[in-house]
């Protein structure tokens, strides 16, 4: 397989360092943190995005919002995500929206410098930035993320209704329909990636070049997308979450669907290290930035000092 920034390097061999990333950097136990990090900031950070789409010029945004994740979404999950944000949503807004904005930026930062750990892990550097830094950086990708989403939800709604209006007068607007129905996977595809590849830019304590972010990144969305089918078919013909855990069924489905998604996350860093560690442009392994050595890092022995 062909490198971003020259050189080659076989599959078989890509898979075997991907595999061994993986234990070494303990990916499944990051994605638990991730997991527990992500339900806790979910529902403030899904409300406030919500109900500040009330005060936005979109109509009818919020459901749009909501129709569109339930296509992501399994169905368990969301039928509880969007019971809850009804819920929210009826309540006293104003005050509801400034603790949902406190708590969100709070816990979603948490998941942010899990994150950040997580990535540094796959680059094998320790991160030099001092904490201040680091809670600011977590908290900034946080608002970004969020003016992102809500960028992104805007412009879609908005030229939805230019195109339904446009497509009318030119009377095409049953291709248009049919057009729109095409087009709406890749373009959401298409801002995940991106969303993905500036992550995996910003967080981790090293140099990047941005070409390196995008393998992971469409490898990473395009996994999570075929892993949410194969978890959604799973959970609707197989899984009985609901015999097992009776009422916290869809908490439980939630919860893995999660612990899934933030694995794949992890996955698709260890992606991008791997690929630019094997590149000839590309920073060495445990090196913050092109040309320098590995970091030297001292091991601490848990093991008694041999006898003798």
């Amino acid at each position: 397989m062909r490198l971003p920034g020259g050189g080659s390097l076989r599959f078989k061999v890509f898979l075997k360092r991907l595999y061994l990333a993986q234990d070494d950097h303990a990916a499944f136990d990051t994605a638990a943190q991730l997991s527990y990090y992500l339900i806790l900031s979910l529902f403030p950070l899904l409300f406030v995005l919500t109900a500040l789409l009330t005060y936005l010029p979109l109509g009818d945004a919020q459901a749009q919002i909501i129709g569109r994740m339930r296509s992501l979404v399994p169905p368990a999950a969301m039928s509880l995500v969007e019971a809850r944000l009804t819920s929210l949503l009826s309540a006293e807004r104003p005050r509801l929206l400034g603790l949902g904005v406190l708590f969100a930026l709070w816990a979603a930062s948490c998941g942010v410098n899990s994150a950040r750990k997580a990535l540094n892990l796959a680059y094998d550097v320790r991160e030099s930035r001092p904490f201040w830094k680091t809670q600011l950086i977590a908290i900034a990708s946080t608002v970004i993320s969020s003016v992102f989403v809500l960028s992104a939800v805007g412009v879609l709604v908005s030229s939805e209704w230019a195109g339904h209006w446009l497509a009318g007068r030119l009377g095409v607007d049953r291709a248009f329909t049919i057009g729109l129905g095409v087009i709406r996977w890749p373009l959401t595809a298409a801002l995940m990636i991106l969303g993905t590849a500036v992550a995996f830019h910003l967080l981790p304590d090293v140099r990047q070049k941005f070409a390196f972010m995008f393998p992971g990144a469409v490898a990473g969305t395009l996994i999570w997308l075929g892993a949410t089918w194969a978890f959604t078919q799973y959970v609707k013909h197989f899984g009985s979450y609901d015999v097992t855990y009776g009422a916290i069924g869809g908490v439980v489905v939630l919860l893995t669907w999660l612990y899934i998604s933030g694995f794949i996350f992890v996955i698709g860093g260890e992606i991008n290290a791997i690929l630019e560690h094997a590149s000839i442009d590309g920073k060495a392994d445990g090196a913050r930035a092109e040309g320098e050595q590995r970091e030297v890092r001292l091991e601490v022995s848990t093991s008694p000092p041999p006898s003798g």
